[in-house]
């Protein structure tokens, strides 16, 4: 997770960094709400968005004496392989449905393309997907604290009823991971 999320970003940064400076370029990193606060069970998932805008934010000072522009996109629920396949696992269900309503909903994989599409032709400087996530991003000094009480509630029934295993990787890089593991070792 951290290899993807945050040492591939700092990779794609590095690799394209002197095509970005020759044109006066546009990066565009891939946060999460995520990277607000914590989550039980996410916390690699978490630290890795984390680490990814800060990275950004990090690489946007760094650079922008020389024209280019970092942005950062905060996205929600996707309707991604990734999300489909931790709705299988009950401990990743029952955190989404401690969420208020609309921080729980699924948003079709295009209608976000089209926002971040949007974002990368106005070189922004961040996206919110959806936008209500603009505001949580002002209060998410709050979120840790509220997280830390729902799940102190919760994460015992969870436990009790034997549905806290860990999950491992998700969707199609969680099954390639797997595939991967196995033609290395044979198990």
């Amino acid at each position: 997770m951290i290899d993807v999320n945050l040492t591939g970003s700092a990779g794609t940064a590095r690799a394209f960094l002197p095509d970005l400076t020759a044109t006066a370029g546009y990066f565009l990193q891939i946060a999460s709400l995520a990277s607000f606060g914590a989550a039980p069970m996410m916390s690699a998932y978490c630290a890795s968005k984390s680490g990814v805008e800060a990275f950004a934010q990090c690489l946007r000072a760094e650079v922008a004496h020389r024209g280019v522009a970092v942005g950062i996109a905060y996205l929600n629920w996707t309707g991604t392989d990734m999300i489909r396949d931790a709705d299988r696992y009950a401990v990743l269900r029952e955190l989404r449905a401690h969420m208020p309503p609309p921080a729980r909903k699924v948003l079709p994989a295009h209608q976000v393309a089209v926002r971040v599409a949007r974002a990368v032709a106005g070189r922004r400087t961040a996206v919110y997907v959806p936008r209500w996530l603009a505001l949580v991003q002002l209060g998410r000094a709050a979120l840790p604290p509220v997280v830390l009480r729902v799940a102190r509630r919760t994460l015992p029934r969870l436990e009790a009823e034997g549905r806290l295993a860990a999950t491992g990787l998700l969707g199609a890089g969680g099954e390639a991971d797997d595939r991967s593991r196995t033609a290395r070792t044979g198990r």
